[in-house]
């Protein structure tokens, strides 16, 4: 198939991919909330730094990004494909990554709100921000009515008003006692997703797509955070303070790349058509991986926390995996009433990683204004933890997924 006609090739929509977004964002919200909890089996929680070993908890985050060098391959390909001129599409990558970096930071300090020094409790600080958030990253119905628009892109300025006034105030504590504005001591789940999301859209621009080429860089990346480990890059050490370039722009960048392989075995003229060769050469990839990363095992081992070249491949092998198995049941079998519920949830993945801090905002806003013990309403077993304190994450997680579905259907989109 020649590129013209490619361009003329509507893209396939996969259900298997909505699903398995949604499903990781299900195990994400229940493992975030069981967090620090006690008698949690050890599958459910992080393995410690130290450990060879990962769990089903540490498979989570390379969920996130696999996914997400999916999306990249199909999203940059159907631009280049219809036309987009390149500095539009930089443009449209630089503006996404600057909002994921931007939301990532306000996350992480969180931790170091001080109340006292902003003028304005946490909890209505944080509910603000997200509001903001939400309005001016959420996809707005497109209408011809004149007096809709200009509501819309009066709600945009005005959350950009309130949140640039919210970012002046805020302030933190330094575990020192300094008073700090935004300190990045690191980017947040958010912000590597940024940095990797810029990392290897670049790379995807770079080698149109190949195939041949993505491996190459993937092995690249693995040699970059090898070398990291070994001191290759000391000479960059003021960069590292900032970004771990051996950690966000190697192995986790890795991931994403894995992703993007995958993924051009989707986009339109690709020539892979039948179900058969993508089941075929997506378990034969799975499994490479996983091989290469139990190979390279006693090299650094396994570590989440580390993020570990085996680490990298052997969880990317396992997502690859996981997708084959959405895609055969959804996409070739069509069984796929049983995520009827998941699917809404994947297409809104931001909005359902902020809710939870919005929710929790909410509970502490509620606290401090009416005295009463809200967080003890929301979370009785807590400090039990063990089977009721997972009951009642299970329950919080339902809800928390119950709103994204809502706001999904009532088609409130969350998009940078």
């Amino acid at each position: 198939m020649n590129e013209r006609d490619a361009k003329t090739v509507k893209p396939e929509r996969l259900a298997c991919l909505d699903a398995f977004r949604g499903f990781d964002i299900l195990v994400m919200t229940f493992v975030n909330y069981i967090a620090g909890m006690k008698a949690i089996p050890f599958i459910l929680r992080h393995a410690p730094e130290d450990m060879d070993a990962f769990t089903l908890t540490d498979v989570v985050f390379p969920g996130f990004l696999f996914i997400v060098g999916v999306a990249i391959s199909l999203s940059l390909q159907k631009r280049i494909a219809q036309g987009d001129p390149l500095q539009q599409i930089l443009g449209r990558i630089f503006i996404r990554t600057a909002g994921l970096l931007f939301l990532g930071l306000i996350m992480v300090n969180e931790g170091n709100y001080s109340a006292r020094d902003t003028g304005l409790s946490q909890g209505l600080w944080y509910f603000l921000a997200y509001v903001a958030v939400i309005a001016i990253w959420t996809v707005y119905p497109k209408t011809e009515s004149r007096g809709r628009r200009t509501l819309y892109l009066a709600l945009r300025i005005a959350a950009v008003i309130l949140l640039l006034v919210l970012v002046v105030v805020f302030r933190a504590r330094a575990q020192d006692g300094r008073v700090t504005w935004f300190e990045v001591p690191w980017w947040g789940i958010l912000g590597i997703i940024g940095w990797c999301y810029l990392t290897c859209s670049l790379v995807y621009l770079l080698t149109k797509g190949r195939a041949a080429a993505l491996i190459a860089a993937m092995s690249l990346m693995i040699a970059l955070y090898i070398g990291s480990r070994h001191g290759g890059l000391d000479f960059l050490a003021p960069v590292n303070r900032i970004l771990d370039i051996g950690r966000d722009l190697g192995s986790h960048a890795a991931i994403v790349t894995a992703g993007m392989l995958i993924g051009t075995l989707y986009v339109p003229g690709a020539g892979m058509k039948r179900p058969k060769e993508r089941i075929t050469s997506m378990a034969a990839f799975g499994m490479g991986l996983c091989l290469a990363g139990y190979l390279l095992r006693p090299l650094h081992g396994f570590s989440k926390i580390k993020a570990t070249e085996s680490y990298a491949l052997v969880t990317s092998g396992i997502c690859c995996l996981l997708l084959l198995a959405f895609f055969v049941l959804m996409d070739v079998f069509k069984v796929r009433r049983w995520a009827v519920f998941l699917q809404p949830i994947g297409k809104n993945p931001l909005m359902a990683y902020i809710l939870p801090s919005i929710v929790g905002s909410l509970i502490g806003f509620a606290t401090l204004s009416l005295h009463v013990n809200a967080d003890q309403f929301f979370w009785p077993f807590r400090e039990q933890g063990g089977l009721p304190g997972m009951l009642n994450a299970a329950v919080m997680t339902g809800l928390i997924l119950l709103i994204t579905w809502a706001v999904t259907r009532a088609k409130i989109l969350l998009k940078i």
